[in-house]
């Protein structure tokens, strides 16, 4: 959602039946998707906290170091983290879940807010902890796991939950300029070359226009015709940077590539371009064929 190219990249570790996923990014992102059923996941960031730009989980700013996302009733998902982001999502299997409860001796409190709740305060020592765990494993990177390890991993998640004085946050309602958002997003990347007015908009998705403006204004820091024109751009990029999909939609350079995505003036363009991305389309192309060459 911020200016610049977008530069990161998104890895998987397996600890038998755990895995987790590290998210690096160096732009201010917005994730939305539906939820798989069966796993329970909990995100962790890595990085230190900035007041300044909290994460939001479902629409709600985090404001201490926390779990996060882990609502066992959601059926989907949105999460905004920010620039300098480094995110950790464990994935657990819910049998495996309840077989270590049940070894503890089960745990009301764990499963009370994995029922009611989707932020969980970490308390300090159990931070570090968990963090600790997670970068070790993180820096022996192919390296095969210890049997121990997941257990250990799971027991201090689990340990996490049972903190009577970590504060949590509730499941709340979407706010209506947070759901319009939602909306917004979706349909725009499902018809990225459609070519509409705010007005249209507002009626195609049954939402007003305030909430509409509030809402990607305060979730992507755009205008919705702003996100919109983003949107498209994206997909301009990725044509510029691979070749090969601009070969199999018969197009060549620049021009033509902007024009599918239903761009009309060139100039226009390459000035919002630069805008977004710090750098001319021309020099993208380039940066691509350079790239697979």
């Amino acid at each position: 959602m911020s200016r610049g190219p977008l530069q990161g990249r998104l890895r998987i570790f397996h600890l038998g039946a755990i895995r987790f996923n590290l998210l690096e990014t160096n732009q201010s992102l917005f994730l939305s998707g539906t939820r798989r059923p069966k796993p329970c996941t909990v995100a962790i960031p890595l990085e230190e906290p900035k007041a300044s730009s909290p994460y939001r989980a479902q629409g709600i700013p985090v404001a201490w170091p926390a779990l996060m996302g882990y609502n066992r009733h959601l059926t989907d998902f949105d999460l905004r983290i920010p620039a300098g982001a480094r995110l950790a999502t464990i994935v657990i299997g819910k049998e495996i879940l309840m077989e270590q409860l049940d070894r503890r001796g089960g745990s009301e409190r764990t499963l009370e807010r994995w029922e009611s709740t989707n932020q969980l305060e970490l308390q300090p020592e159990l931070q570090q902890t968990l963090r600790d765990q997670l970068n070790n494993r993180i820096a022996r990177g192919e390296q095969r796991w210890t049997p121990e390890e997941p257990d250990q991993l799971l027991d201090t998640v689990i340990r996490c939950f049972e903190q009577p004085k970590a504060r949590t946050s509730l499941v709340a309602k979407r706010e209506a300029r947070h759901e319009a958002a939602i909306d917004l997003l979706h349909w725009c990347a499902r018809r990225p070359t459609a070519i509409v007015t705010a007005d249209e908009l507002s009626a195609e998705l049954f939402q007003s226009r305030t909430s509409l403006f509030r809402g990607s204004r305060e979730h992507f820091e755009r205008t919705p015709l702003e996100l919109q024109r983003s949107i498209r751009m994206d997909r301009v990029r990725q044509l510029l940077l691979d070749p090969a999909r601009r070969a199999s939609q018969g197009l060549t350079g620049v021009g033509d590539s902007a024009a599918s995505m239903g761009f009309t003036s060139r100039s226009h363009f390459a000035r919002h371009y630069q805008e977004q991305y710090g750098e001319q389309p021309q020099e993208t192309l380039t940066n691509g064929l350079q790239a697979t060459s």
